[in-house]
């Protein structure tokens, strides 16, 4: 990973599935006024498909996280408002289960598409719901949470406890949750303050319910004002 695929070095195979994506988000952003995918390009980014995106590649993020200690042949994964699934596919191809939970079924079939492309779709499925209606099939180790609680969009607005607690009960023993916040700014009379006070909602909910293992703010961009709330935290 690390290499982005120019035109020139894609198979037809991989030319295909990116002109299918395409298709895809176009109906998705017809259909979806709060689609994410308004902008070009598109909002993930994937590196093992040559796909590129507005945010850093789902591989670039994974090890800047640190995820990567995730990747376990024996391991169940969730990922919540999964959107295209690219970070779903990436955690297919090196663990046993892979799931994610998006309410826009374009950007669920997107996933799809990828993992059949990828040989790992016995291993993938995407759930098509919010998740506070998401029914599980089975317990993850790992659960992850990434700008999926208290979104953007507004989709997205149950209570912090609610939340945190329903990822809880789906982990097994020892299993992990990986929570990124929303970007957002700390200054009480700017538009990104209401956010702010959701990543508090979260990891004071985080810090009842799980033990903590790490807990760091950074900037979204250098000199952006802007800041996103990291936290990793285990069931006991």
């Amino acid at each position: 990973m690390g290499k982005d695929n120019s035109i020139s070095d894609r198979s037809e195979s991989q030319v295909a599935l990116i002109a299918a994506i395409h298709r895809l988000l176009e109906k998705e952003k017809e259909n979806n006024p709060k689609s994410y995918n308004k902008a070009a390009p598109p909002y993930q980014a994937y590196e093992r498909i040559g796909f590129p995106g507005s945010r850093w590649s789902v591989e670039k993020r994974i090890y800047k996280y640190d995820l990567d200690r995730f990747f376990n042949p024996e391991a169940n994964i969730l990922d919540i408002g999964s959107n295209t699934g690219f970070f779903v596919t990436e955690f297919g191809v090196h663990c046993k289960v892979a799931h994610g939970v998006e309410p826009t079924p374009e950007l669920n079939r997107v996933g799809e598409i990828t993992a059949e492309h990828l040989n790992i779709a016995d291993k993938v499925k995407f759930f098509d719901c919010a998740f506070e209606n998401f029914v599980p099939e089975v317990n993850y180790d790992t659960v992850l949470s990434l700008a999926a609680f208290f979104t953007f969009d507004g989709r997205e607005r149950i209570g912090a406890k609610s939340y945190f607690e329903k990822i809880f009960n789906l982990l097994k023993p020892g299993g992990h949750c990986f929570y990124e916040s929303t970007s957002h700014t700390k200054e009480p009379d700017s538009e990104g303050y209401s956010f702010w006070l959701a990543a508090q909602e979260a990891e004071s909910a985080l810090t009842e319910i799980f033990e903590i293992e790490k807990n760091w703010d950074e900037e979204t961009r250098p000199g952006s004002g802007s800041f996103r709330k990291y936290i990793v935290a285990h069931k006991q």
